[in-house]
């Protein structure tokens, strides 16, 4: 969150005229004390009672001040700075509580391994699994019991993510690996939009922030963007500055469309068409009002980049570093969230210097780098990848 203030409670204390340093507090003890006709005569650092005083006194009203005030106290009386169960009871406060973690459910496509054939069972709890992704493998197993048809050559099958956690919400493709082979089944792999519910992890102290920053918005409940951004946020998981309206009537009078974005991965038709029940059908539109959530629009792009290795790197550490650098780039373009690449926006510029930056800061073993494209600039639309070429050099 880039707007959050950041006060400084120690000058704010120090500001109100409350002491919060050693002198500060000796001078208003004798001050204190001379008020009440006690002189101290012996007040240099050797004596033994004035010593007394710092210990029993001064130090405890410093750890007071500076510790259980300036520290504790006062960032978890504001929204912008509290921090855990304290920001649970000021969101208690506005009816918003923190959101649990779930898992990401969603449809993968089996394919028959023959042209023709009789039905085939695709068993229940059968693991489909991604490549290793920055050392990490990702698994989805089938919910049900779900049967090819004969002569069918593919079947859309019911999968749910092996734990909660957005890092689930990969891109299509990723999930291709049966570790376990089905007799008859050629290849299993998840599509673009195969996500029905997007995998989230436990709502964190800034996302959190900014629902219930929204909910001062929405208490009107009809007619305004807070209150359609509050119900998709609550409903679908989605985050505060992944939903985009367009206002400008795009169906005439009245009219008005949601955007939305996941992290990583993109809605399935049936997340959008869930989303839109519970805006119309479920009496959460306001008189009049004909608002549409839709997926935000994509342009496809064709990347490349030319990657010279440290010349030290051995073969295998090469092989590994291509593998990396792609799926750095593929998480630039929200297909996976391991790791920490700046993200393609809507009404924005993406920037491959900067990209390049990250790739070098990311891994040592890179010497050079040279994309072969421009900076993409975007619109209300979200720039996804058409394809994606690492070609090692030398």
């Amino acid at each position: 969150m880039a707007d959050i203030p950041k006060p400084d409670y120690a000058q704010i204390v120090k500001d109100a005229g409350i002491p919060n340093d050693a002198e500060s507090v000796r001078k208003l003890l004798k001050a204190e004390m001379q008020k009440e006709g006690c002189e101290i005569n012996n007040d240099s650092r050797f004596s033994p009672f004035w010593r007394l005083m710092e210990g029993a006194v001064i130090t405890c009203t410093l750890w007071l001040i500076n510790t259980l005030l300036v520290t504790f106290i006062m960032p978890n009386m504001f929204l912008a700075t509290a921090k855990g169960k304290y920001l649970d009871l000021l969101a208690w406060a506005c009816r918003v509580l923190r959101k649990e973690a779930s898992k990401a459910k969603g449809k993968v496509l089996f394919q028959r391994a023959a042209v023709k054939g009789p039905a085939l069972i695709i068993p229940k709890d059968t693991w489909i699994q991604t490549e290793a992704i920055n050392g990490k493998i990702y698994r989805v197993k089938v919910l049900a019991d779900t049967t090819m048809e004969e002569n069918d050559t593919t079947v859309a099958v019911c999968v749910e993510a092996e734990h909660a956690g957005a890092g689930y919400n990969l891109g299509g493709g990723y999930f291709h690996v049966l570790p376990v082979v089905i007799s008859g089944i050629a290849a299993a792999t998840n599509e673009d939009d195969w996500l029905v519910e997007n995998g989230a992890d436990e709502e964190s102290d800034d996302d959190l922030r900014l629902r219930v920053r929204n909910q001062w918005s929405a208490v009107a409940k009809w007619h305004i963007d807070a209150a359609y951004r509050s119900l998709l946020m609550e409903k679908a998981g989605i985050q505060d500055d992944n939903i985009y309206f367009e206002h400008n009537a795009p169906r005439g009078p009245g009219t008005a469309n949601a955007l939305i974005l996941l992290d990583t991965g993109e809605p399935s038709a049936d997340m959008i068409t869930m989303l839109n029940q519970h805006i119309k059908d479920n009496g959460q539109h306001g008189h009049g009002d004909d608002l549409l959530v839709m997926a935000m629009p994509s342009t496809q792009h064709a990347i490349s980049v030319k990657v010279w290795p440290k010349v030290a790197l051995t073969p295998d550490e090469r092989a590994a570093l291509a593998i990396s650098v792609e799926n750095f780039i593929r998480a630039a373009f929200r297909e996976n969230s391991d790791f920490p690449a700046t993200r393609t926006t809507p009404i924005g510029r993406f920037s491959f210097s900067r990209l390049g930056q990250e790739l070098h800061a990311q891994f040592a073993g890179i010497d050079s780098l040279e994309f072969e494209q421009s900076d993409i600039e975007s619109n209300l639309t979200i720039p996804r990848l058409s394809s994606l070429t690492v070609a090692m050099q030398g």
